[in-house]
């Protein structure tokens, strides 16, 4: 016997004002990246729209000198119907300065022995204070600096890093003094038909800054809900998520789908709650944590997406913020459904006006205790092996992990056959990948063996029992 039963967390807080103040003691201002701001290439600087949008909270001020829009950036072309949007904007640091004692400057405060008289005391010194500059950090531009387009945030593309005088995206940006001005230019990818266009900055700490680029800004930053057209929407209280739409295409990414596969493709947005004073960006890991349902009760999880370098989805707080998902299905399979987890919650976006078909009637199955039941629908020869048609059903409320080369051994012809890896994952109702059935979830799904001899039974090892299904009056039976 084994247990495994994984609870993983879906939503991982990130704290989102990562602004601070700090006196500059001597401390010299820090540049972004090795170039030299001044540098800047002039090629960015002779094409696009001069817009000079200019606005500042309490300590920084920001200028949107000019927008360029490009089909291409460093040899990435933007998707059809993208297009890649560069802003080129100036940050002056306008915190006031503040005053801080001379002696805590120059370090002359004595604290090795203390003196004092009983006949009326020492005399005190007058402290002496100065002026000294305060330093404006932003820790990560990626958290803070978004275009929002027609209602809708899009985050930094991470091709800023590789156009001249692009902003860094992995470390600090300093401005040291009160008045030095610094140069960041930043990417971002968005619709080619967006027609209202804005530059939002969020600081918690000293308010936040709404810069227009094109059309009505009020329309670029939209009401705070999401679009008006959707397929549905899913609320809990960390996050608020609403599926636009979903298409099939043979190509996502760069990446080609495999013959007999295509690209699900969903298109959604969210908004995140986490967070009081300061607000919280939510982040979904969608490999593990999203899927797709098709007819029959089959999953296919994420493979692909709008996702950061560490493979999240993230929503910003108080504007929706845009996400695609891709999920590789077989082509005859039919798609009806999204599935989220949230910690160990589940919910579903219907993509289709489908609905899910009663379960088939399993011909054997077999209860692990309160972890799950085991069902066989079908077995099936094709060649010189067999295809096992099966179901689980989740009867716990975190994830199942199944291991499938451990937990289901095929007996034939006085044999112990595990299951085939290589064909199994070819198979179009293979299991799902990682194998973790969702919270209180069924799924159906297929395994192979290498063998031509028709199989007496399938041992399963679970986590609370283990059993013999017997399989030597099972009908061959296809996948419905």
């Amino acid at each position: 016997m084994f247990k495994n039963i994984k609870s993983r967390v879906l939503i991982f807080p990130l704290v989102f004002l990562f602004f601070f103040c700090f006196l500059l003691l001597q401390l010299p201002a820090k540049n972004i990246r090795g170039t030299p701001n001044h540098e800047i290439n002039s090629n960015l600087s002779n094409i696009g729209k001069n817009i000079i949008e200019k606005d500042s909270n309490k300590a920084a001020s920001i200028k949107i000198v000019k927008s360029i829009f490009k089909p291409e950036v460093s040899d990435f072309t933007a998707p059809q119907s993208w297009t890649f949007l560069i802003l080129e904007t100036e940050w002056e640091n306008i915190h006031p300065k503040q005053k801080v004692s001379k002696d805590k400057l120059e370090g002359k405060t004595d604290r090795t022995m203390g003196v004092n008289t009983f006949a009326g005391g020492k005399k005190k010194k007058k402290t002496e204070y100065v002026d000294v500059d305060v330093a404006y950090m932003i820790e990560e531009f990626f958290n803070h600096a978004y275009l929002i387009a027609d209602g809708l945030a899009y985050p930094l593309n991470k091709l800023t890093a590789e156009i001249p005088g692009g902003a860094d995206l992995q470390n600090p940006f300093t401005i040291a003094k009160k008045g030095e001005v610094r140069k960041a230019n930043f990417v971002y990818l968005i619709p080619k038909n967006a027609q209202n266009l804005g530059f939002q900055f969020f600081d918690y700490e000293y308010g936040h800054i709404l810069l227009s680029i094109q059309g009505d800004l009020a329309k670029a930053r939209g009401s705070g809900g999401p679009p008006p057209k959707v397929l549905g929407t899913i609320k809990s209280d960390s996050v608020e998520i609403a599926a636009h739409s979903f298409d099939f295409q043979n190509n996502y990414a760069g990446e080609e789908a495999p013959q007999g596969w295509h690209f699900a493709v969903v298109k959604l947005s969210g908004k995140s709650f986490l967070g009081k004073e300061i607000k919280d960006i939510v982040q979904i890991e969608p490999k593990e944590y999203t899927w797709i349902f098709t007819e029959g009760g089959y999953l296919y999880y994420c493979v692909s997406g709008s996702t950061t370098d560490e493979g999240f989805i993230r929503f910003t707080p108080e504007i929706y913020q845009y996400q695609e998902l891709a999920f590789l299905v077989p082509l005859l399979a039919k798609v009806y459904r999204l599935g989220i987890r949230l910690r160990n919650d589940v919910f579903y976006l219907d993509l289709t006006k489908m609905k899910p078909e009663p379960r088939p009637k399993a011909i054997v199955s077999h209860h692990d205790g309160n972890t799950m039941k085991v069902m066989v629908f079908g077995m099936r020869q094709e060649g010189s092996r067999v295809i096992l048609n099966l179901g689980i059903q989740s009867l716990v409320n975190s994830g199942l992990e199944i291991q499938m080369d451990a937990q289901f051994i095929l007996n034939a012809g006085g044999e112990k056959l595990y299951v085939d890896g290589d064909v199994t994952s070819a198979l179009a109702y293979r299991p799902p990948d990682p194998f973790i059935i969702p919270p209180g979830m069924f799924v159906r799904f297929e395994l192979a063996y290498d063998t031509d001899t028709s199989p007496s039974s399938l041992y399963f090892r679970g986590y609370e029992s283990e059993a013999t299904l017997k399989l030597s009056n099972t009908k061959s039976r296809n996948p419905d």
